[in-house]
């Protein structure tokens, strides 16, 4: 048998920091819309999440709900740790849910475009995504996908 490999898919990697699920929720959605284009997913929770999975990614989402005027301490570590992987390339996005204020999706995108991602429209939804919300994560999930395709 012989197995001819053309190159891996382009891969979109989600992190996301959550405290009541609306954060999770987008991050689910951006994943369906861009496995519904056919590339490969990895869709993890912040506290579940490794580094590495950035390096061999096309694009990389990191969300994380405003918390007290900031991101999540647990994304904010994420961020930190991988200030040596080189995202030069990717497509990034800074998603996450909000009440009053973006800080959070403001210094998500702050860092992963100086660690050399070249960043989408941030991804904010108000509290909790409805159906309408949820459909507009599905079509930035898409739009990251086809930005990726080779």
């Amino acid at each position: 048998m012989i197995i001819i490999n053309c190159g891996s898919m382009p891969k979109l990697v989600i992190i996301y920091g959550t405290g009541s699920h609306n954060t999770e929720r987008m991050a689910i959605a951006i994943e369906e819309g861009a496995r519904a284009e056919g590339i490969d997913t990895v869709l993890k929770n912040v506290n579940d999440a490794d580094k590495n999975e950035l390096r061999d990614a096309d694009a990389v989402a990191i969300g994380s709900p405003n918390y007290n005027h900031a991101m999540m301490p647990t994304v904010k570590k994420f961020l930190n740790d991988i200030s040596d992987i080189d995202l030069s390339g990717k497509v990034g996005l800074a998603f996450g849910s909000y009440g009053w204020s973006f800080e959070a999706t403001d210094e998500i995108n702050g860092k992963l475009k100086s660690y050399g991602s070249e960043m989408v429209q941030d991804l904010l939804i108000k509290r909790m995504p409805g159906d309408e919300e949820l459909e507009l994560c599905r079509r930035v999930g898409s739009l990251l996908a086809c930005k990726i395709k080779k």
